[in-house]
């Protein structure tokens, strides 16, 4: 049966023979004596050397808007298949508005003439220009100062890893210009996609609001920014406990949280205006890594890119804490990015009817690296 989604529309040849039939029905009135439209015998000649012509015309755009309705338009009626401007009223619905852009934040550590104050507001920056603020005036103890600096610029990009080196952009007195981010600073994550802001819809929509189920928690995880998926667990730890099970997939590969986004999921979910006062385990799943070897036929570096988003997204949608991914989904994946005729998957070993599986409830099945032959 046809879906609402996919319902067949003339075809340009078909318009075209339908608007050519009225084209001539009007010109045949106009012909008439004492028509409604008098055209002279020289218009008529002209207009039906060029009714092929307007014809097509017509068609080609009344094929093009047929098309604009029914895989776009009559898209948009669907929450889980809407997208830009009209997910956003979807999500505004229900009471799920996009998730903004974040800047990442974290603890620098510098050298100094002790007593020695570093103001608030102090630029440094990396290897590569990206530029942190020190959020609060930070002094110099004992030769060493330690501060927390916030990315100028929210986004995922600004994430650093731990040990990168920065320098102040401009001298300030009594403070040295080398600093070290030696854990590192998280927290920064891109404006949600298209494709993040469905998954939060469609897991609001298969699960009512029922002011503390696994649910629940899972969907106010993923109000946090940068958390991409999250699953609640019933009883971790015993009869009063809740958990909740979060991934971040903006973060380097294979996307493991932070302990800071663990903390601000924590404390997001804690809350008095949420859940119940249960005992909250908030847990950073222990990755089962699948590093994936591919020979492609045709191999072009299109093909490449195709078959590394379309296995990322295959892990996205399908990979859950405890949970299994058939082999034959990988190949499917693969066999599904345009261009590609033929592969092989030279590791893992696939094999018909199996899975990749994991042993315990906090595992979850996590892409690693795609390489190809």
């Amino acid at each position: 049966m046809t879906t609402p989604l996919n319902v067949p529309i003339p075809s340009i040849s078909e318009l075209t023979a339908n608007a050519a039939r009225l084209l001539q029905q009007s010109l045949a009135e106009a012909s008439q004596a004492g028509g409604p439209v008098a055209m002279s015998a020289t218009d008529l000649e002209l207009a039906r050397g060029n009714v092929k012509a307007l014809a097509f015309v017509q068609a080609t755009g009344l094929h093009g808007a047929y098309r604009y309705l029914r895989d776009f338009i009559a898209r948009q009626a669907v929450p889980v298949s809407s997208a830009g401007t009209f997910l956003d009223g979807w999500l505004a619905t229900y009471g799920m508005a996009r998730k903004e852009a974040a800047a990442a934040t974290g603890t620098v550590s510098g050298t100094g003439v002790s007593a020695s104050l570093l103001p608030a507001g102090t630029l440094m920056q990396d290897a590569s220009g990206r530029q942190f603020s020190v959020t609060v005036d930070a002094a110099v103890v004992a030769g060493v100062v330690s501060a927390t600096v916030v990315a100028t610029v929210a986004g995922a990009a600004q994430n650093l890893a731990a040990d990168t080196a920065l320098t102040l952009v401009s001298p300030v007195v009594g403070i040295d210009a080398a600093f070290v981010a030696t854990t590192g600073l998280s927290g920064g994550a891109d404006v949600e996609t298209d494709a993040e802001a469905v998954y939060r819809l469609q897991q609001r929509l298969s699960s009512e609001p029922m002011g503390g189920s696994p649910a629940d928690y899972a969907r106010w995880a993923l109000q946090v920014s940068g958390i991409t998926r999250a699953w609640g667990v019933r009883n971790p730890a015993g009869p009063t406990s809740a958990g909740v099970i979060i991934m971040a997939d903006g973060n380097p590969s294979p996307g493991l949280p932070t302990t800071a986004q663990r903390d601000q999921v924590l404390n997001y979910i804690r809350d008095p205006k949420r859940g119940p006062p249960d005992e909250l385990f908030v847990i950073i799943p222990t990755p089962v890594v699948i590093n994936v070897v591919v020979n492609l036929s045709p191999d072009t570096a299109a093909i490449r890119a195709g078959v590394t988003a379309a296995l990322a997204d295959l892990f996205f949608r399908e990979a859950v804490p405890g949970g299994s991914i058939p082999h034959s989904h990988m190949t499917e994946a693969i066999s599904s990015v345009v261009g590609e005729y033929n592969h092989t998957i030279s590791a893992p070993a696939i094999e018909s009817g199996a899975f990749f599986t994991v042993d315990a409830f906090n595992k979850l099945l996590m892409l690693g690296s795609v390489t190809f032959e």
